[in-house]
This record gives C-alpha cells, sequence and structure tokens, in this order.
C-alpha cells in the first residue's frame, strides 16, 4: 500500500474485497451488501475481529457480497444504519439496491439487539456465517446463474473443533450465558 492509502480491512480479514459507501455506488456488479459497523476502542467489535479475521469460510462468503467496513467516525448518521440502535459492532444485510432485509438478523443473539454479533466464544463467527448464508439464499434465490460453481467442496471446511452436528448446541449454550453486559453501544 502506498503512503495515505487506507487499509479497509482494518483487521477484519485480509484478501476480501472490502469496499468504502461511496465505492460500492460506483460498482459495476450487481450484489447485496453486508455492512459492519464497529469502533476501534469497543472490545466486543475486538472479539469480532478475532473470530472473523482467519475464517476460511468467511472469506468464501464474502465474494457474494458488497462487503463494507465502517469504523469510528465513518459510522452513517441516517437511522437507517442503527434499525434497532445504535450499539456496536452491528452487521446490517441489505439487497442489492440498498435496501436494509430485516429478517437477517443474529437469531441466537439478544432479540433487543437483532444486529449485534459478538462474543469471545471460539465459535462465534459462526453466527455471522449463518446470516450470510441466509442472505445468500434469500438475495440470489432467483439468480442460480450466480452461484454456479461457488462454495465447490465448502462441505470440506471446519469452524475448529466443532462438528456440524454440535455447532448449533455449543452456540445456544453461550447465547443462554450472555447478558446485556456484553453489548457495547453509544449512550447519547
Amino acid at each position: 500500500k502506498g503512503k495515505g492509502d487506507l487499509d479497509l480491512s482494518r483487521g477484519f480479514g485480509d484478501g476480501i474485497n472490502w469496499m468504502t459507501l461511496k465505492s460500492t455506488a460506483e460498482a459495476e456488479e450487481k450484489k447485496p451488501f453486508f455492512i459492519l459497523i464497529h469502533k476501534t476502542w469497543c472490545g466486543a467489535c475486538q472479539n469480532l475481529k478475532e473470530s472473523l479475521r482467519d475464517s476460511i469460510k468467511f472469506k468464501e462468503l464474502s465474494e457474494l457480497f458488497h462487503m463494507i467496513n465502517l469504523e469510528d467516525e465513518e459510522e452513517p448518521e441516517d437511522d437507517g444504519y442503527a434499525p434497532d440502535g445504535k450499539y456496536i459492532p452491528r452487521l446490517l444485510f441489505l439487497d442489492n439496491s440498498g435496501h436494509l432485509n430485516e429478517d437477517l438478523i443474529n437469531e441466537n443473539g439478544n432479540p433487543k439487539y437483532k444486529y449485534f454479533y459478538s462474543n469471545a466464544d471460539q465459535v462465534f463467527c459462526l453466527p455471522v456465517i449463518l446470516s450470510m448464508e441466509k442472505a445468500i439464499e434469500k438475495f440470489y434465490e432467483d439468480d442460480e446463474d450466480d452461484l454456479n460453481g461457488f462454495g465447490d467442496g465448502e462441505e470440506n471446511l471446519d469452524y475448529g473443533e466443532y462438528t456440524d452436528e454440535n455447532l448449533l448446541d455449543e452456540l445456544s449454550k453461550t447465547n443462554e450465558t450472555e447478558n446485556v453486559e456484553n453489548v457495547s453501544h453509544d449512550e447519547f
């Protein structure tokens, strides 16, 4: 990177085509949007970063999205980017027209903070992966051609010591002990 170039990954994963909001407006390819809103000082955001940075599955699925990583003062003022509050980190999925899909939430998370994804547990990236997969199913349901050849061999990817059979069980145990104090949010 040259002097002054911005590292758009911000530690969330190299090899991903991270974009700015402005650059997505100029993008020719029609894809849904993955928007991550976080702060450098936020512990929950750091947990999320640790979980996603080396995830092969996350990197693979990112190819089907315009990946937007908004840090600190880059957070948009528009309330559309904070549908249920300005807590962080927030992860939003928008269709290729830029409309928020309110059904794509952390289904195993706290219902008060639907777009909050954070947990220091090593299976944390699973909720993000599950939401990305659900978004792909929803946004690409009529575009089978866009998915041809994508994900060949993905069944061989694993999530560490967990198997597909017990991932959701482990995740639900983790969320049973999670409380609202684990949520970082702006109090303005």
